[in-house]
């Protein structure tokens, strides 16, 4: 029992989109591991490393938001902004992650985010 479920752990990843529609635009967002300093690309959000940080650009917003180490989340925040992939509120949504900004009166302000899959682009 324990080596299928081991084979099963080999063939299950969570691997998100890159390309997002939020509010209807196209937001993009690239996760990088930095905790040897290599900045290395990473798709898989069981990969992630402690240095890891993700870099999302929408509309004319850049940003590079760490990695949150708030234990069973898989998020990314600056306390400003926050990109969720699984927390306690929602669980796991990589198909529809969550995307947030506190606002100056600490209001949080939520955008719509929906993956875009490269069967779902229109040529």
């Amino acid at each position: 029992m324990i080596f299928i479920s081991f084979l099963l752990s080999l063939l299950i990843s969570l691997n998100p989109s890159s390309s997002f529609d939020c509010n209807g635009d196209v937001l993009t967002a690239v996760i990088r591991n930095n905790l040897n300093g290599d900045f290395a690309i990473t798709d898989d959000l069981e990969n992630i490393d402690k240095g890891a940080f993700i870099v999302l650009n929408w509309r004319d917003i850049n940003l590079m938001l760490p990695v949150s180490f708030k234990f069973g989340e898989i998020s990314f925040t600056d306390k400003k902004w926050l990109w969720s992939y699984k927390d306690e509120r929602d669980g796991l949504r990589i198909s529809e992650p969550r995307f947030a900004k506190v606002l100056p009166d600490g209001k949080i302000q939520e955008f719509s985010c929906k993956a875009i899959y490269v069967d779902d682009e229109v040529s």
